[in-house]
This record gives C-alpha cells, sequence and structure tokens, in this order.
C-alpha cells in the first residue's frame, strides 16, 4: 500500500492551485459556518471568510515560494512523488488550520485557551479535506499518467514505423560530416568525435559528462564547461536539450516511456533512461515529427 507513496507526481502549480482551496474555504465559512463563525451574521461571516480566504492564499503562494527556494530543481521536476504531494498539500492544511483558529480567537472571547480552538479546527478542517485531499492526489496520478502513457506510445509508434529509417539515413550522412570539436571553458579541444558516435551529455555541477561511442563501446569523458555552452558547438538538427541537465543525441532515441511526472528516453546502447521535462517535452515531439517529413 505504501508504494504508492514513492510513485512519481508532476509539481502542478498554476492558479487552481491557489484558487480552489480559497474558495473552498469560503464557501465553508460563509454556508457550512462551522466552529463558531455559525454565531455571526451573514454579512460579517462573509467579510471574515473573504479575509480568510484571501490568507490562505497568500500562505499557498508563500508555501510555494518557499519550496522552490529550498527544494532543488532536481527533487521538483525529476523526485517528485505522490508522498511529496501529501505532505505538502498537508502542510498547507495545518498553516489553514493556524490561521482558522488565530481567526476565531481574535473575534471570540469565550475561549481561554487557543489549543482546544487548534485542536478542534483541526479535527473539522482535516475531516472536511482528508477526503477530497486523497481523490484529488490519486485522479491526478491517474490522469497524468494515463496521459504521459498516451503521448510515450504515440512517440515510440511514430519511431518505429517505416518512416523512421530516416534515423539510421541520418546517423550514416552525420558520418560523412567534419568532426565535431568539444572544447573546454578555457576554449581547449577535449573531444575531436564524428556526430553519430555522440549520444548524449549530462550537466555535473561544472562538469559536462560526454558519453560517445569508441570501438562499439561507451565511453564517458568529463570536460570543464557550462552545458549551454557546449550546446553552441552542436548542430540542432541532431542534438535536442531534452532536459536542463542533458542533451541528447536524436538519432539514438528508440523508445519513448512515460509516468504522472515525466516522459523518459530510452537511447540505443544505454541502459539509463534520460529524462525529458516538462517543458521540453515539445521538442521531442517536434523532433520525430520531422523524422516523419
Amino acid at each position: 500500500m505504501f508504494r504508492i507513496f514513492n510513485k512519481p507526481h508532476p509539481f502542478i502549480f498554476n492558479t487552481s492551485s491557489v484558487l480552489a482551496p480559497s474558495i473552498i474555504t469560503f464557501l465553508i465559512i460563509s454556508l457550512l459556518a462551522p466552529l463558531q463563525f455559525q454565531e455571526l451574521d451573514l454579512q460579517p461571516r462573509l467579510i471574515i471568510a473573504f479575509i480568510v480566504s484571501l490568507l490562505i492564499a497568500l500562505i499557498i503562494l508563500l508555501t510555494i515560494k518557499i519550496l522552490k527556494k529550498i527544494a532543488s530543481a532536481e527533487i521538483i521536476e525529476n523526485k517528485w512523488t505522490v508522498g511529496k504531494e501529501f505532505l505538502l498539500i498537508f502542510s498547507v492544511v495545518i498553516i489553514i488550520i493556524l490561521v482558522l483558529s488565530v481567526s476565531i480567537f481574535s473575534i471570540r472571547d469565550n475561549y481561554n485557551s487557543i489549543l482546544p480552538l487548534v485542536f478542534k479546527t483541526a479535527l473539522i478542517t482535516i475531516g472536511i479535506s482528508i477526503f477530497p485531499i486523497i481523490i484529488s492526489i490519486l485522479f491526478e496520478q491517474y490522469r497524468h499518467q494515463k496521459l504521459q502513457l498516451k503521448k510515450a506510445d504515440s512517440l515510440t509508434q511514430s519511431l518505429q514505423n517505416e518512416n523512421s529509417k530516416l534515423i539510421s539515413t541520418s546517423l550514416s550522412k552525420s558520418n560523412t560530416q567534419k568532426k565535431l570539436l568539444i572544447k573546454s571553458e578555457n576554449d581547449s579541444i577535449e573531444l575531436q568525435i564524428h556526430p553519430s558516435d555522440l549520444i548524449y551529455l549530462k550537466s555535473d555541477g561544472n562538469y559536462v559528462e560526454v558519453f560517445f561511442l569508441d570501438s562499439g563501446s561507451i565511453q564517458k569523458k568529463l570536460i570543464r564547461n557550462r552545458l549551454k555552452t557546449i550546446q553552441t558547438q552542436l548542430p540542432n538538427e541532431i542534438f535536442i536539450r531534452c532536459h536542463n541537465s542533458f542533451i541528447v543525441n536524436g538519432n539514438y532515441i528508440v523508445k519513448i516511456e512515460g509516468n504522472a511526472r515525466n516522459l523518459e528516453l530510452q537511447l540505443k546502447n544505454c541502459e539509463k533512461k534520460i529524462p525529458v521535462s516538462r517543458t521540453k517535452s515539445k521538442t521531442i515531439s517536434t523532433f520525430i515529427g520531422q523524422l516523419q517529413k
């Protein structure tokens, strides 16, 4: 059962991520009026509901901003899971509980201590939100998984159809091209290689790991430079920046796989699967589409 918490999950933050909890909070306070809100007339209850909803929107924005500061882009983009999504949402729920408790405590004078109010607010808030949260996350997991698998299957089929013979043609053509000169940051030549032998490149801090074929086996060379700089040394019609940390030789793509978080590329002769960031997935689709022309 706990395996589901380790499943890949997309980190999605958009307008609805802020509006939905705020609107739900507004409706709960103004219509259902839990806790001490039922003792207020409609007009002051609506005003308080609006203020609390606005505070919750600001809390969510601040929480996401802090998360993006303390969590690496690698975690958010490639290592976000169902468990992390639950933890993020329940962290926001806890903050909402505290905001509601302080709001009620400040307008009511029949509480000697805020702790019983926090406990009562937590029971009601979690009781109201637990099932919608679980359903929402599982639905998003299912929906994105289905969409990604469908997209991955479609792209893989495009690679495997008769027109994808252009891949081998492109590779043979690249053998006749002049060698690429891969340089370090001090502009010295570190590697001379045919485009068809260069498989992919991976950013590693101030270095770039270059994976290439040599005498039929995959070799790796570490070059001190930035991936963005080396990208300018590569022909755009062959090499694709599929991720902030990866550039691949598009002609080596043999299969596209997908999970709820992102797409992954299976490259010829490589065991490692290369991640595709959500912002770069269209680049892969465009490249494969060009092979079909």
